[in-house]
């Protein structure tokens, strides 16, 4: 009995979870059309490996994204960008989706691999949108599908911590 109710309170959480982190895939469409500003302490580039490391105090805006973090290295050989890795005490970031709604979340470490759409957090990882909120050691996100893992199945001790708010709405 015990194990039951505790399989039906998982998939009641993992529903939810769900219906809340798809709508993070809703990111203003406009902001991908807007300029990128990058301002940071210093800034080394790599041309032929395709590498530029921003140091100190770093910030990036596109349209209503905004990334602060201590450090971001943007890896594009080719003048093609795969990857971006920020790191932080904590690094924090947000964005409003298109339906008008913010996003936050904040980490140690940020990856964004570009080609799979996929967010990484990694150290005290929060993701949020109004009340509602995700936490974990360890977050994986699909920008694409929406899908999302958190914490590690390895280790007991990395819990995940899920807060849903009742909607509002009347029917």
């Amino acid at each position: 009995m015990y194990m039951q109710n505790l399989i039906r309170i998982r998939n009641i959480v993992a529903l939810s979870t769900l219906l809340l982190l798809p709508s993070l895939t809703w990111a203003l469409k406009a902001d991908a059309s807007k300029p990128l500003l990058i301002d940071a302490n210093s800034v080394t580039f790599n041309k032929s490996a395709g590498k530029a490391i921003y140091h100190g105090n770093v910030s990036i805006v596109q349209g209503t994204l905004k990334i602060h973090a201590a450090h971001i290295e943007i890896n594009a050989p080719n003048n093609k960008v795969i990857s971006i890795i920020a790191t932080g005490s904590p690094l924090t970031f947000e964005q409003r989706m298109d339906d008008g709604k913010r996003a936050k979340g904040k980490a140690k470490r940020m990856r964004y691999l570009v080609e799979d759409k996929r967010l990484i957090l990694d150290g005290g990882a929060e993701l949020s949108q109004n009340n509602d909120k995700f936490s974990s050691q360890h977050i994986e996100y699909s920008t694409l599908t929406g899908a999302l893992k958190a914490g590690n199945e390895k280790n007991n001790k990395s819990r995940v911590r899920a807060i849903f708010y009742p909607s509002n709405k009347t029917n």
